[in-house]
């Protein structure tokens, strides 16, 4: 497998299953689409931390899409995804998740989330230091 190009970044942690509201954790090694999209949301919000640090953090956006296309089941275990921006507007930015096992791509994850103003109910421009900061790492499309 090749290595991602700059300024793609790469994730790396297992994916487990979580504990159940009773405690218990599953013992299936299948992993479900929704544990695969906490996995996509740990690998943006480590791009954007290690881009932006405080200048820009994940509390200060939400989420306004998510789409998702599996080509192959996952399971407990080894995983990594390749972290890219891919999207850059005036308030909102759009992170492309690919999310790799054993050397195959399984799910590719687009997440675009917003700038929220205080209140949270309304779009904030990005500042010109956050645009700049971005800038750095989006990858044309």
């Amino acid at each position: 497998m090749r290595p991602p190009a700059a300024p793609v970044k790469v994730y790396t942690a297992p994916l487990t299953h979580r504990p159940e509201r009773d405690g218990t954790v599953s013992g299936s090694a299948h992993v479900p689409f929704y544990l695969a999209m906490e996995y996509s949301a740990a690998a943006w919000r480590s791009l954007l931390v290690e881009t932006c640090g405080d200048l820009l953090t994940a509390g200060d956006l939400g989420v306004v899409d998510v789409s998702a296309q599996f080509s192959r089941e996952m399971f407990v275990g080894e995983a990594w995804a390749e972290v890219s921006l891919v999207r850059l507007g005036s308030s909102s930015l759009g992170f492309r998740v690919v999310i790799f096992q054993d050397g195959a791509a399984c799910a590719v994850i687009t997440n675009v989330l917003v700038r929220l103003a205080p209140g949270r109910t309304s779009s904030l421009p990005l500042t010109p230091a956050q645009r700049a900061t971005l800038n750095r790492v989006l990858i044309e499309q």
